[in-house]
């Protein structure tokens, strides 16, 4: 990128120039998403917990959905599971790769698909996980039907899939856009410029807002731009259960808050985990 491309201080990006996504760089997003290295330990312990509560037998297959580079299927893996990461970027799957490879965890694969539709030639799975609070941005009816209809196919029946949803406030349509959030952030040797906003769109279209993400990354011999759009859908518990029904491949069994067995959905504070059954 050329000088004269950066953004002035304080500024939101252009997009003119912008070919990257934040999402090539796994160690950077997850420090820009504010993501605690400890997240992830809590969030398997908690995956255990369910496992034991709401299957007969171990988990001995586990299905990663857009996994990345699976930070929770290695640990899994680390337990002797057989973990498959699903995921559509390739640079994600390249370091999932590599460091399951340094971790020597020869039962952690991964395929590249989309999510919304795919399938793979594997043998049936005993549970399925959707985590990082991401399943909303399937923003389509048909989409959402469609992925449960591929991931049904792949799990046997009476086996659970686990999705992670961020708790979201009451739609409601702002006057004008907000101003754009900025903080400034180092990751190893690389300094982190980041804006991100939330666009709001129509009552109608089912779409909560449009988060936009953008960073200016400041490498030692090279400085990247890079801008995300990401649609989130306003998911709710009898959404999702309405969703899974019509697929004719899943019923919602519970819903779990903030990694809780005990916190009722009333006093949810920032996420919940539906627990879908394979019909």
């Amino acid at each position: 990128m050329l000088k004269r491309d950066l953004p002035r201080a304080g500024a939101p990006l252009s997009s003119s120039r912008m070919e990257h996504s934040i999402y090539e760089f796994p160690e950077i997003f997850r420090r820009v998403h504010k993501e605690q290295p400890r997240e992830i330990a809590e969030e398997v312990a908690f995956l255990r917990g369910v496992f034991s509560r709401h299957l007969k037998r171990p988990v001995r297959r586990l299905l990663d959905l857009a996994a990345g580079d699976s930070p929770h299927g290695q640990l899994f893996a680390s337990d002797g599971i057989a973990v498959v990461g699903v995921d559509r970027s390739p640079t994600m799957i390249a370091a999932g790769r590599a460091e399951a490879r340094r971790r020597g965890l020869a039962k952690l694969r991964f395929h590249r698909r989309a999510i919304e539709k795919f399938h793979l030639a594997e043998k049936p799975f005993d549970a399925a996980i959707f985590m990082s609070e991401t399943f909303p941005v399937m923003t389509r009816n048909e989409a959402i039907l469609d992925h449960f209809r591929s991931v049904g196919a792949l799990v046997r029946r009476g086996g659970i899939y686990c999705i992670d949803i961020d708790r979201m406030h009451t739609p409601r349509i702002p006057r004008k856009q907000r101003m754009w959030r900025r903080r400034k952030l180092q990751v190893g040797a690389a300094e982190v410029e980041v804006w991100a906003d939330n666009q709001p769109m129509p009552w109608y279209s089912g779409v909560h807002s449009i988060f936009d993400l953008q960073s200016v990354i400041r490498f030692s011999n090279r400085t990247v731009a890079t801008r995300d759009l990401v649609p989130v859908r306003y998911t709710l518990p009898c959404t999702l259960d309405l969703a899974a029904r019509a697929s004719a491949m899943f019923r919602l069994e519970t819903v779990y808050t903030d990694l809780s067995f005990t916190t009722p959905l009333e006093e949810c504070d920032r996420r919940w985990l539906g627990v879908l059954r394979r019909v």
